[in-house]
């Protein structure tokens, strides 16, 4: 039993859909998805990735409506069960509003998105971890086990902030960020037998978490002739998650419980006999854990070689083994696991075709510092190569129209600890508007 409930991983999933840290959704504009080195953007998204550079705009209001869809292949392959589990991410709607106002040397401007999260995964076969557990339950009965499960997480954000234009050349911002996160996590592991079908489940979840944290974001800008050198830096934001628990339930601890299959209130009991339950303690109503959205810093530059070409360069950095994310099974540290910050590198190109149509490609390498220990079927981060191509059609002076479609690939991942392989592509369309008046 104490080798069974040692490999349960209801670990926080992480669900960022592709571009960013371990934690962090960075695409948040329809410029990004064309190309993903906005980070010296002087242009309507630069509320977002280049807040300082909004002391340079035009005097009045500059507003930008984004719209993504986004999904994920999110497969597993598993040398010990011999089986492979097909994952899938979805995020019909990502939405992206970006709004400023300039007067003089003021600009104040204001952000909401979804920096992380961002869908629902679904493992409709399983997982390699929930089926040897489900196998170590009923091998002794001649029965099988399958599994299923579903976890969903959204993080939105509101920011607001201004710049300051303290010379022809040099900008400021400063601003604070609020995140409101919304996490469910269900699922089930279910006796299977090989001739009559399911017999029984053995464990069930129905969870839910919630919290808000607040962090200050600064950044500086420098602009000289054909050139701008733009920095970010996000402060981490505290997280704290609470449990809203549903269902938790275990038949086969329901003897040990005096018929009752419900353990929420009586892992205490149960750990006296079998310490290995005490991880469980995580799960029940009313606790408490660590989510930190870590610190990040951004560095870029863009040039503006000739009338119709620019080239732009930028990385970023995340502050990730500064930031505390405690499993759901048992509240230990999953960053404290990392080798390393993960770091991206980011470059770009845009041509001017017409004076109205603008085409845009761009390239991102992400490298995360994460072990075979941080890794689990639930929680799995892969280096990964992004592409990103699209096009800008300004209708009028203050009118934009940016589409975008981006490809990430990611290296693939073979874990010396479970035996499981892991393998992720993502795809994201994305369409926005910027006005200004």
């Amino acid at each position: 039993m104490k080798r069974i409930f040692s490999t349960i991983v209801f670990a926080s999933l992480a669900l960022s859909t592709f571009a960013g840290g371990i934690l962090t959704n960075t695409n948040q504009s329809a410029s990004f998805v064309r190309n993903p080195m906005r980070y010296a953007s002087l242009e309507t998204d630069a509320i977002y990735f280049n807040p300082a550079g909004t002391a340079f705009f035009k005097e009045g209001w500059a507003l930008s409506a984004n719209w993504q869809m986004i999904w994920q292949d999110r497969d597993v392959e598993n040398a010990i069960t011999k089986k492979s589990y097909k994952g899938e991410v979805y995020v019909p709607c990502m939405p992206t509003i970006l709004a400023s106002y300039k007067t003089g040397d003021w600009t104040f401007s204001g952000f909401f998105g979804i920096p992380g999260g961002g869908g629902k995964a679904e493992f409709n076969d399983g997982l390699p971890a929930f089926d040897m557990m489900g196998a170590g339950l009923v091998a002794a009965q001649g029965l099988n086990a399958t599994s299923a499960f579903e976890s969903t997480q959204y993080v939105f954000s509101l920011q607001l902030g201004a710049a300051y234009k303290l010379s022809d050349n040099w900008s400021v911002y400063a601003g604070i960020r609020g995140n409101y996160v919304s996490a469910s996590y269900s699922g089930n592991i279910t006796a299977v037998h090989p001739q009559a079908g399911a017999v029984g489940k053995l464990l069930e979840l129905d969870l839910t978490q919630t919290g808000f944290a607040f962090a200050p974001v600064v950044g500086v800008d420098y602009k000289v002739g054909d050139f701008n050198f733009a920095a970010k830096y996000e402060f981490r934001a505290v997280t704290n998650l609470e449990n809203e628990t549903d269902k938790f339930e275990s038949q086969m601890l329901a003897p040990q419980l005096g018929g009752d299959a419900n353990l929420d209130g009586k892992i205490g009991m149960l750990a006296q006999a079998m310490p290995a339950l005490g991880k469980l303690a995580t799960l029940q109503d009313g606790y408490s854990l660590r989510s930190d959205a870590q610190a990040m810093l951004s560095l870029a530059g863009s040039w503006q070689a000739t009338s119709w070409f620019k080239a732009m360069l930028g990385a970023t950095y995340y502050f990730e083994k500064d930031a505390k994310v405690e499993s759901l099974l048992g509240g230990a540290d999953n960053n404290a696991n990392l080798d390393r910050n993960s770091y991206e590198l980011l470059a770009g190109v845009e041509f001017n075709v017409t004076k109205n149509l603008l085409l845009s490609a761009g390239i991102q390498f992400s490298d995360f510092g994460v072990t075979d220990t941080y890794v689990s079927d639930l929680n799995f981060v892969n280096d990964s190569f992004m592409t990103g191509l699209g096009a800008k059609y300004s209708f009028t002076e203050n009118l934009d129209l940016n589409v975008g479609f981006c490809y990430a690939n990611y290296a693939h991942d073979t874990n010396k600890t479970n035996g499981s392989s892991y393998i992720r592509k993502t795809y994201d369309v994305a369409v926005g508007v910027d006005f200004r008046f």
